[in-house]
């Protein structure tokens, strides 16, 4: 498909190769299997996601700062966890977790981290308003799904940057999918390296299907129709001048999802809807993520300042 130039630069990726980077990456915390088991507990109350939670006061920390941030207007400040779920929504503020907890062991430099997590959000805040909108199961876990569907990415631009600026340069001067360009030059892709991630952090067989098939849902087999609505919801999520693709109209989302899961006029309406509450609070939110990369002075300095006005304000024993 390539020229010899092209192809030949940077050919020699392999699977064992990546293989090796994904058996060094660190477990996640049990904090974000919690939260997850929570948020899917059609039972849960907003006290019982901030119990879990609280137990990390780090992390709760960070979310709490994120929401003053990156939310404009609001009538006073958030100071605690029980204001702020509410607020927020079970699903947003287990995203705000997965995100922050992820963020912090993939340290990647060079990589447009902005763009990657817009497109996550969306992707995430889709395929929720579409199941929502056709009365569909496992709204939560396709909320799940969504966020996490390209973290191969993550892997391969932090471990193979080479490689991986090549594809970027091969998308963009021939202008042809990401996807279509790994797997002409290399013996794997992003979704593949997804799904070996989520293999190892122990996320369940629909999660992994959505990561892993997201391009092409048909061989996820029993769970194809799961991997649709993410492979829908992908696609109305790629970015398109500032903007989405799903802002091109119904009709051409339609045919641009054929394929996927149907796009029906009421789960498009929904999305739409959605995006434009969502993406707001997301993009702000998405502009500060790297101020909260590390623990920092300003932080520690916010946490003491409020250490008396809630329990979980106080920062973690050494």
């Amino acid at each position: 498909m390539f020229g010899a130039e092209e192809s030949n630069t940077v050919a020699t990726l392999k699977l064992d190769q990546v293989l090796e980077k994904v058996k060094e990456l660190p477990t996640l915390p049990d904090i974000i299997f919690k939260v997850n088991e929570v948020v899917n507990n059609p039972t849960t109350s907003a006290a019982d996601l901030e119990q879990v939670i609280s137990r990390d006061q780090a992390i709760a920390a960070k979310v709490l700062r994120l929401v003053n941030s990156a939310f404009y207007g609001l009538p006073g400040r958030v100071d605690t966890l029980s204001r702020a779920i509410p607020l927020l929504g079970f699903s947003t503020v287990r995203n705000l977790v997965m995100s922050l907890t992820i963020l912090d062991i993939t340290e990647i430099s060079g990589f447009d981290m902005k763009t990657f997590w817009k497109h996550s959000f969306a992707t995430s805040t889709i395929a929720r308003a579409i199941c929502t909108a056709d009365e569909l199961p496992d709204a939560e876990s396709q909320s799940l799904a969504g966020l996490l569907h390209d973290m191969g990415k993550v892997i391969l631009f932090k471990h193979f940057p080479k490689e991986y600026k090549h594809v970027v340069e091969i998308m963009e001067k021939k202008n042809i999918p990401f996807v279509q360009v790994e797997r002409s030059l290399y013996d794997i892709d992003h979704a593949q390296v997804g799904d070996l991630l989520a293999e190892k952090w122990g996320f369940p067989p629909n999660i992994r299907a959505a990561i892993a098939w997201h391009h092409n849902p048909e061989p996820a087999g029993d769970l194809a129709d799961f991997a649709a609505i993410t492979a829908t919801a992908n696609v109305l999520a790629q970015p398109f001048e500032e903007h989405y693709m799903a802002e091109q109209g119904y009709d051409e989302m339609v045919e641009a999802t054929e394929g996927f899961h149907p796009l029906s006029k009421k789960a498009y309406q929904h999305v739409m809807k959605e995006l434009g509450r969502q993406m707001q609070f997301f993009e702000n939110f998405i502009d500060r993520m790297e101020v909260f990369r590390r623990p920092s002075p300003l932080v520690e300095e916010e946490l003491s300042r409020a250490k008396g006005e809630s329990s979980i304000w106080k920062l973690p024993k050494k």
